[in-house]
């Protein structure tokens, strides 16, 4: 079983638990929407939105926005359908969005690159549905060397599907890669991180 199988899987059997329903990270959503927030976005994405946790708080403090959802658990669909019956939530592989070119004046990412398999190109696919001058947030988790070398290997033994954490140094050079521009990081805890960066026209 590969890692978006056993991602697909554990999400599926966790997507009504207390914890994920108030959301994993909860704590960096008021940064990562402030960011969001300062830019005055109209159309938002959350790849990975899992029940809509940020979503739904990011409405409660900009309900103009049009919200979008992808995620490959089909119950967190779902769930995230339930709690946000107004916006589009989509069942999907961030490696292959099903959405047109340039869709989206924002992308967020929260805590869900670190399942990805191959982040190049879910981060490729989020450059391609962004608009000229769109913002793309990213949310993950990060920790000095050793312990990013010893979640990496945990990983190959649980069952989570989680495949791989990156330093800020890592994640910048695969979102330059993947085309993005003006790209600034920032700690949130000592174990959290947003990165933001810029689709230029």
């Amino acid at each position: 079983m590969d890692d978006k199988q056993k991602s697909k899987e554990y999400f599926n059997r966790h997507s009504s638990t207390v914890v994920n329903k108030n959301g994993y990270w909860s704590f960096d959503y008021r940064i990562t929407a402030k960011e969001l927030q300062r830019r005055n976005v109209r159309n938002l994405i959350d790849i990975g939105c899992g029940n809509g946790a940020f979503l739904a708080f990011f409405h409660t403090h900009s309900p103009s926005v049009k919200l979008s959802g992808l995620d490959l658990s089909h119950e967190m669909v779902v769930r995230s359908r339930e709690r946000l019956p107004d916006s589009d939530i989509v069942e999907g592989d961030a490696e292959a969005m099903p959405f047109a070119d340039e869709s989206f004046d924002a992308v967020s990412c929260h805590m869900s690159i670190h399942h990805h398999p191959h982040p190049e190109k879910s981060l490729s696919e989020m450059y391609r549905i962004l608009e000229n001058n769109g913002i793309v947030v990213i949310n993950e988790l990060t920790g000095p060397k050793w312990l990013r070398k010893f979640m990496n290997w945990c990983f190959t033994k649980w069952e989570t599907g989680d495949h791989a954490v990156y330093s800020r140094q890592e994640m910048r050079q695969m979102m330059e890669e993947a085309g993005f521009k003006n790209i600034r990081s920032k700690l949130i805890t000592p174990f959290t991180y947003m990165a933001v960066g810029f689709k230029k026209g």
